[in-house]
């Protein structure tokens, strides 16, 4: 079992309110919405797996889009996000005065959003979020703050260098997750057979990035 699935399965444990019949249906999401997908997936197929009756997945949870929506998704959002926050902090603790393109290589290279290893099991989520707008919103919404100040704090003294563009901070940041967000995609989604050399994927995005943002002379 990939991390990702293992680690929205320890969460899920450790969530609590959750009687052990709610645990295991979640369990089953898990693991069925990450396998099949989402809409490939039925409340029959979920309670198979749960070893529960299919009436109790409606009891607890109201629909199949309940368990993705109101319980998968927010422990996702704390998986990524704790561990994205933890890494920004890293880096403005130990390379505070590191030029704009390290800072750049330090966002791609450990993926800060979407850790690589947790977007092959995960893509399943963003696709769900990718056709769904409310959703998206609702996710987008999730993200703490701390996680965003800080980024924009590492923003906002890169334009006080002049190293990058003096642009609204939340259209910098977008700039850069769309580049990163479509580099996922690419692979994970539309070319998964594709040969990689991720050292030179690295250099090319981070390139990418900085000379979009480089203000002009």
């Amino acid at each position: 079992m990939e991390k990702f699935v293992e680690a929205l399965k320890q969460k899920i444990r450790s969530k609590e309110g959750l009687t052990p019949k709610m645990q295991d249906i979640l369990d089953a999401c898990v693991v069925l919405f990450s396998t099949k997908g989402f809409s490939n997936t039925s409340t029959k197929d979920i309670a198979k797996a749960a070893n529960v009756a299919e009436g109790t997945i409606y009891k607890h949870f109201g629909t199949k889009e309940n368990l993705l929506y109101a319980t998968i998704f927010p422990i996702l959002r704390d998986i990524i996000s704790t561990e994205a926050l933890a890494q920004v902090q890293q880096f403005r603790s130990s390379a505070e005065n590191a030029p704009f393109e390290r800072f750049v290589e330090f966002i791609v290279r450990k993926d800060v959003m979407m850790p690589e290893e947790h977007f092959q099991s995960g893509k399943i989520f963003i696709s769900e979020m990718m056709y769904d707008k409310q959703r998206c919103q609702e996710f987008i919404t999730m993200i703490p703050k701390d996680l965003i100040e800080s980024i924009y704090m590492i923003l906002d003294g890169y334009k006080e260098k002049n190293e990058i563009v003096d642009w609204p901070n939340p259209v910098i940041w977008q700039y850069i997750m769309s580049l990163l967000f479509g580099n996922h995609l690419t692979h994970y989604v539309l070319f998964t057979d594709a040969k990689r050399d991720k050292e030179a994927e690295i250099t090319y995005l981070t390139q990418q990035i900085v000379k979009g943002l480089r203000p002009d002379k």
